[in-house]
């Protein structure tokens, strides 16, 4: 695989704030001893070992990617689907992560079931969903009658302090 497929290899990376806060929300988790620990036994995390995390976990996200990619080429199809994501895992050696993929997979779709769209707030957004179009209307263009009377009178009294008036 070339870094012609995806771009340079610095255009891609992780956040490092994102990647730091699951280091930190992980460590603690980890079996350890009180060896080369922080203070009274913490682990600690380097930047030069986040790093290569940060480095090897994109190495892994394009060996993935890109096995994926060719699943589904050899299918003839256009999109990627989790099926070619499992199989690639699975062809790399790593189908013991398809369970902990799927669970992920799971909570995804049950966070963008309970989602509801920018069009939907806005359409429920202080009643005004039960509004006929014309009473919207209405409304509207009193808004912009009083947005246009605080700009005038706004304006007016601009003027009289340029002018020392």
């Amino acid at each position: 695989m070339s870094d012609k497929e995806f771009g340079n290899s610095d255009d891609l990376s992780l956040p490092k704030a994102t990647v730091q806060k699951i280091i930190s929300e992980i460590l603690p988790q980890l079996p350890h001893d009180n060896t080369g620990a922080g203070k009274e036994g913490e682990m600690t995390f380097t930047r030069p070992a986040r790093d290569l995390l940060i480095s090897c976990s994109l190495e892994f996200l394009r060996m993935v990617s890109s096995e994926s990619n060719e699943i589904s080429e050899k299918e003839s199809k256009k999109t990627i689907s989790v099926e070619h994501v499992e199989q690639a895992l699975t062809d790399l050696g790593f189908g013991s992560y398809i369970e902990g993929c799927r669970g992920v997979v799971g909570e995804w779709q049950e966070v963008q079931k309970k989602r509801i769209g920018r069009g939907e707030k806005m359409r429920n957004f202080g009643g005004f969903d039960k509004m006929g179009e014309e009473e919207l209307r209405k409304m509207q263009e009193a808004l912009l009658g009083e947005a246009r009377g605080r700009m005038e009178g706004s304006g007016a009294g601009q003027n009289d302090m340029q002018h020392g008036q």
